[in-house]
């Protein structure tokens, strides 16, 4: 068998592991994530049965609007979905620092933090250049990890994209659906093969892979004006280097190889790879032994169901109360009545002045209805952390130890999640590192030029931002709770504020506030203004005995005087 069977033999047994996954990702997109760009029906486990499902750039949120009667889950995935991007990964901080990845190691000095900091700036700026597309592309994985449990970043160097710099752009972010994605884990639950199907026109496929490379069919419709839009299955699978053999010598020291397929066809379009895996997959909470997670809404899914017939019930009943069906005399089916405002309806009123059209009017109560409904409404929203972001608006005049009790609240409720998250975005920025290096930033006269003290050390993804804060504000609760009672105490003996470093004190709250670090002096500088302080402290005391001395002298001087008179 060839490399192109294989590949597709192990697509299937792929699809085969996660079949069981597919009702309940249909189930939420279904209720929670109406405008998903993707239909999530699925016939089978095949390469070309799987596809049968995916509906790119059709207006799903419009068909399956029609079967939300309560929105309440809709909002509440969009509110938690916002809610993890402005913690984790909020578009207007730095969420991510650079540090020496070595825990026995000293702290890195003045000089080495500012290059740290210099290289954090530099994949901010490249990272959220629009062309990069990491901003949506994020957010669409965070929104597919709170609702379906798995969010899945690919990432790619960028190389030969026409009017578009190496250097200020070196890589690419898209958002890969999980619907196109059939996962494989290694021994220690970490994703390292990744079967990606979906689809290209055939215009796209020449402009991505080449005339040179696709098959004769793709570049005759790409040359042809009329079927230059014709979409054509495309197979995309990286996997580690030795399950793949070596393949090509050009590409067989990357450790994990990368194979493009046409799946009418068979046909190998192109064979290279990776040096890190570029499919970055992030969680709400991984399943062992799998390489999917489940969501919030899955836990719920039955409440949400639960929640759609409830409101279709309540919209029935009102719609009796509002407009009830009729009952007419024998004789009077034919005859329509005019329910208009203001309408005559002849004929409907016997001899003795009674109706021969009533409305049937049975005891429909949507209150009571409404009622329950709220109850399902608050047990999802609290099920998907809706009051969570709420703390502020409900007690806008808390304390500021309440509202520190509060965060760190937050910080323990939604840090497993996540940090789940996190390891995603780490395994890409680390990525992000591996490929500017590999381009030469580090090298000798490049403007990342490294210390020489940072010469051959690795580096890692230290994350800054407001779930990272979170997560130690029970820390700075204890740190400003130390400080209260340290002063009250030195007012009975000044001694024990000596037992408090002011210095690594500010330095740790501006660590957990998040604020940056060239706000504060580099250590040369505060001890040479310690220093100059000191010796300004010095010599003023000198003056100041000096000029004791002088008004001592001057005041013993007549008395000196007298005393010599009287000799």
């Amino acid at each position: 068998m060839g490399i192109v069977d294989d590949l597709m033999r192990l697509q299937s047994e792929l699809a085969a592991e996660r079949t069981h996954w597919e009702s309940a990702w249909r189930d939420c997109v279904e209720l929670c994530l109406p405008f998903a760009s993707h239909r999530y029906d699925f016939s089978g486990g095949s390469t070309s049965a799987s596809l049968s499902g995916l509906q790119q750039n059709a207006p799903q949120a419009a068909r399956r609007s029609r079967e939300i009667y309560d929105a309440t889950a809709v909002w509440a995935g969009e509110r938690l979905t916002a809610g993890m991007e402005s913690l984790i990964a909020p578009r207007a901080q730095k969420w991510h620092g650079f540090n020496l990845d070595d825990p026995f190691g000293a702290e890195p000095n003045d000089v080495e933090e500012e290059w740290l900091d210099k290289l954090r700036d530099y994949h901010f700026a490249a990272r959220y250049d629009t062309r990069s597309n990491f901003a949506l592309a994020n957010q669409k994985a965070i929104r597919s990890s709170v609702i379906l449990g798995t969010g899945i970043l690919y990432q790619e160097e960028n190389v030969g994209r026409k009017g578009i710099d190496p250097v200020k752009v070196p890589f690419f972010y898209r958002h890969v659906p999980v619907i196109e994605c059939y996962l494989g884990i290694d021994a220690f639950d970490d994703v390292d093969r990744c079967i990606r199907v979906c689809e290209f026109t055939a215009r796209s496929a020449v402009a991505y892979f080449g005339s040179d490379k696709v098959s004769q069919k793709v570049r005759d419709a790409a040359e042809n004006i009329k079927d230059s839009e014709t979409k054509f299955t495309f197979m995309h699978a990286v996997l580690p280097r030795e399950e793949a053999g070596e393949f090509s010598s050009k590409t067989k020291d990357r450790l994990f190889a990368s194979f493009w397929v046409e799946v009418d066809t068979k046909h190998l379009v192109s064979h290279s790879g990776f040096f890190s895996f570029p499919y970055h997959v992030m969680w709400w909470d991984q399943v062992d032994n799998s390489p999917y997670g489940q969501s919030a809404p899955m836990a719920i899914i039955s409440d949400i169901k639960m929640l759609q017939a409830m409101s279709k019930s309540a919209v029935q009943a009102s719609q009796m109360m509002v407009k009830p069906p009729l009952a007419t005399m024998s004789g009077m089916y034919n005859k329509r009545l005019n329910l208009n405002p203001g309408a005559v309806n002849g004929g409907f009123l016997d001899d003795s002045g009674r109706m021969k059209a009533a409305p049937i009017v049975t005891n429909q109560n949507p209150s009571l209805l409404e009622n329950l409904l709220e109850v399902k409404r608050a047990g999802i929203r609290e099920s998907m952390y809706v009051n969570l972001f709420q703390v502020l608006i409900q007690n806008p005049q808390q304390t500021a130890t309440e509202a520190l009790i509060k965060a760190n609240e937050k910080g323990e409720l939604l840090g497993p999640a996540g940090a789940k998250i996190e390891a995603g975005l780490a395994r890409a920025v680390d990525r992000e590192v591996d490929i500017v290096q590999r381009k030469g930033a580090f090298e000798a006269g490049s403007p990342l030029e490294p210390p020489a003290s940072l010469q051959n050390k690795a580096i890692g993804v230290r994350f800054t931002g407001p779930l990272a804060r979170l997560r130690r504000m029970q820390e700075l609760q204890g740190v400003e709770s130390v400080i209260g009672i340290a002063s009250g105490l030195g007012q009975y003996d000044q001694s024990v504020l000596d037992r408090i470093d002011t210095d690594e004190t500010l330095e740790l709250v501006r660590e957990i506030r998040g604020a940056p670090r060239k706000m504060f002096r580099t250590d040369e500088e505060v001890a040479q203004i310690r220093a100059d302080r000191a010796q300004q402290m010095e010599q003023q005391a000198a003056l100041t005995a000096m000029e004791q001395m002088s008004n001592t002298a001057k005041n013993a001087t007549p008395a000196i005087q007298a005393a010599m008179g009287r000799q």
